[in-house]
């Protein structure tokens, strides 16, 4: 198997060969769909989403400017497809005659609804979501997160930890982002 970082293969992938490019992307696939099914909760939208990414990298490997630079580019490429995938998403949903919300709240249930983290991920801007599940589901590195993101490293630290705060306002994260 090709090395990501292989600038002979990078340049035979970028020539047409099909089968170079493959082999440059295959490691890349597991973590686009890990980022896919952090950022959409659907596995089958997920496997959707990575593929029409590798098919759109393939058609815009020729835009890459840093080949060294190949993960952090496709995952991005996967961020943007994950977000027209949201907003495509056509929401159907069978109702069973319950309100959604009760009328009377207990505290038990506003601990659970507050406790679910499925629910407070997807309650946060797509950038602030992204740079999450990038560090937290994919453990990359800030600065891969910000060359994903498309911010300085500065940047994508605040924005982390941010988004952690509105996730758990009363938790204090400082150490895992340092």
């Amino acid at each position: 198997m090709q090395q990501v970082g292989d600038t002979n293969s990078l340049g035979a992938a970028y020539s047409g060969n099909e089968r170079v490019f493959t082999d440059l992307l295959a490691p890349l696939a597991q973590p686009g769909y890990r980022l896919a099914c952090a950022m959409l909760h659907d596995a089958q939208a997920a496997q959707d989403v990575v593929q029409e990414a590798s098919l759109r990298a393939w058609r815009k490997f020729a835009d890459l400017e840093d080949r060294g630079r190949l993960r952090p580019w496709f995952l991005g490429i996967v961020a943007n497809e994950c977000r027209n995938a949201r907003r495509m998403k056509w929401v159907t949903g069978v109702t069973l005659g319950l309100p959604e919300r009760l009328s009377v709240r207990s505290k038990e249930e506003q601990i659970v609804r507050g406790a679910d983290l499925r629910r407070a991920l997807a309650r946060l801007r797509h950038r602030d979501r992204l740079v999450v599940a990038l560090y937290f589901y994919l453990d990359m590195p800030l600065e891969e997160v910000a060359a994903v993101v498309g911010d300085s490293e500065a940047a994508t630290r605040a924005r982390l930890y941010r988004s952690i705060r509105r996730l758990r306002p009363d938790l204090e994260l400082q150490e895992a982002i340092q």
